[in-house]
């Protein structure tokens, strides 16, 4: 008999969901499990639930100084647990409470902290009766991820740092583990040939290439400054500028590139290919999400950050500029020039490529599999 997996998230914003389907994936594929994926806002109570997702969205992308206040007030002890709290509460209900018994999970797995603190919930009221892991999707753990750690078997954070940051606050070192964010194995090297992508999309690979991630998502357009940066510079390189299911900004993004006969400017839209993207670049221009910025570690490609969120993803800013995986370049004057430094002088890159073969992420994904059977295994 298969055993059963529940993976939760929320959808405030992309990253939760798509950690959440490459679990999905790669735990259905073993042939072990049957999985059961829950979106917290599809159950939710719909005023409290629209209202905060649209705030969410609104607030982070559109103010994103309003959202860093935010997010710093309750990234304490008191204003962690009573928001966790009142989150839980906009999602708790008798459909999903019955959704989630009858399907009575061996083990859960939770991409969003409210996932984890609702099963908490149901673990302490005696209603559910199974391991709870929780997968921190940025580089450190706000305070609202750790309102649960007393029921859950284990805490998979993104490096050895945030470990000893968490071990100071009082969690268990026993029940954390330094995995990194599991992704799909769609972002393994050696599943590339470079020679082959490079004919299969017309480039030589005489000049630099560069991954643009323009954002598919609210706040799009502010990525639009960046690159008519690059196309006014003339610099030499190869820009692949992705904007997902966006077609406003693609369409802008082309007018532009077509304005100024900007050729080696080429504009997507939403790629299902995007690894062979990330395996032919240099280096790769982007927000600094969780998940992209994962995506980019897992390859090791070098990269140049541009207008954060605030809140989580400045935090992934400090991490990353800290290790020297990034350059952190929000205003367009050094933007500029550090996008020429990259493309003209190797050298800059060559370092920060040094600097990420430290990381072994690739496997992460195994490893959170092995330790949900290990836990299985304990529980039996």
């Amino acid at each position: 008999m298969k055993k059963k997996l529940l993976v939760m998230y929320a959808t405030y914003g992309t990253g939760h969901r798509s950690i959440a389907q490459y679990i999905d994936d790669y735990f259905t594929q073993s042939g072990e499990y049957e999985v059961m994926e829950i979106d917290l806002l599809q159950y939710a109570t719909p005023f409290l639930g629209a209202f905060t997702n649209k705030f969410y969205n609104n607030v982070m992308f559109k103010m994103p100084w309003l959202w860093n206040i935010i997010y710093r007030m309750t990234d304490n002890t008191i204003g962690g647990k009573v928001s966790a709290k009142l989150l839980s509460k906009v999602v708790s209900n008798k459909k999903i409470k019955n959704i989630i018994l009858d399907f009575d999970p061996d083990v859960v797995i939770a991409t969003y902290f409210t996932a984890a603190t609702y099963i908490s919930k149901l673990k302490k009221s005696g209603d559910l009766n199974c391991p709870l892991l929780s997968v921190v999707t940025d580089y450190r753990a706000h305070r609202m991820w750790l309102d649960s750690y007393k029921s859950e078997a284990a805490l998979i954070v993104n490096s050895i740092e945030e470990k000893r940051t968490l071990i100071k606050k009082g969690i268990d070192g026993k029940i954390i583990h330094t995995f990194g964010i599991p992704v799909s194995s769609k972002y393994t090297k050696s599943l590339y040939n470079k020679s082959d992508l490079l004919k299969k999309f017309k480039l030589t690979g005489e000049r630099p290439i560069i991954l643009f991630y323009g954002g598919g998502g609210q706040g799009s357009s502010t990525t639009l400054p960046y690159l008519l940066n690059i196309i006014e510079s003339k610099i030499d390189a190869d820009v692949f500028f992705v904007c997902g299911k966006n077609q406003d900004l693609k369409r802008r993004a082309e007018g532009m590139a077509r304005r100024h006969e900007a050729h080696n400017i080429h504009v997507l839209g939403y790629i299902t290919n995007g690894p062979e993207y990330l395996y032919i670049s240099d280096f790769v221009i982007s927000k600094p999400g969780g998940l992209t910025v994962t995506e980019c570690l897992c390859f090791k490609k070098p990269m140049v950050l541009i207008r954060s969120a605030g809140g989580q993803e400045k935090d992934n800013v400090r991490f990353l500029t800290k290790k020297g995986y990034a350059i952190n370049a929000v205003w367009q004057l050094k933007f500029y020039h550090v996008v020429k430094k990259l493309c003209s002088n190797p050298i800059h890159l060559e370092k920060m490529e040094h600097n990420l073969e430290e990381l072994n992420k690739e496997d992460a994904m195994e490893k959170l599999y092995n330790l949900v059977e290990k836990i299985i295994m304990e529980q039996e």
